[in-house]
């Protein structure tokens, strides 16, 4: 059964102790959590761990949350550092290498209908769009992935990274053109 009740009675029931509200905000919006840790992670079990870390920060400091925009702005808000921080974590530690062998892991999968010259073409093509959006600038990455991954308006992604939409704009344009110079040799090839 569908729960009716809005963000906002929801997080005022669980603050008024009724523990089962949380559960149903947690699926309301894991898919969407998902979708996002997938946009900066390039894994789904990281991913998956990442939505049930957020779960956790979110379950205990729900307290904290203010209304000053919607329950879904501060959430993903929330991811997007998390993801941010993972990804810091990773790559001080030289484990963001990782993200390639995921990648023609995932790629391979797909590759059994195609000659397995093709496959390895769409396997480095995939790569090389996979680093392309890793290597853009964070500002320029989040709104990328916010509006490529999860289809979010400038509105939207300005509430989430507290910036003006003029701001958002600019971002996604020079995130553009930096992807476009980065996979410019991929259509020389």
């Amino acid at each position: 059964m569908i729960d009716k009740r809005g963000d906002e009675q929801i997080v005022t029931d669980f603050l008024n102790g009724d523990r089962e509200s949380f559960r149903v905000l947690a699926e309301r919006y894991s898919d969407t959590l998902f979708r996002v840790a997938m946009g900066y992670l390039h894994s789904k079990e990281d991913s998956q761990d990442m939505v049930q870390d957020v779960l956790v920060k979110v379950h205990s400091s729900l307290g904290t949350f203010k209304g000053d925009s919607k329950l879904s702005t501060w959430l993903y808000r929330i991811m997007v550092n998390a993801c941010l921080n993972e990804i810091d974590r990773k790559h001080r530690r030289g484990i963001f290498d990782r993200v390639e062998d995921v990648m023609a892991k995932i790629a391979n999968r797909g590759g059994a209908e195609r000659d397995p010259q093709e496959s390895m073409i769409a396997d480095e093509v995939k790569i090389a769009v996979r680093k392309a959006i890793d290597s853009l600038p964070d500002k320029q990455k989040t709104a990328f992935i916010l509006q490529k991954y999860q289809d979010l308006s400038q509105k939207e992604i300005s509430a989430i990274m507290q910036i003006s939409e003029g701001s958002v704009e600019q971002l996604l344009m020079r995130g553009k053109e930096n992807l476009k110079k980065r996979l410019k040799h991929i259509k020389a090839n």
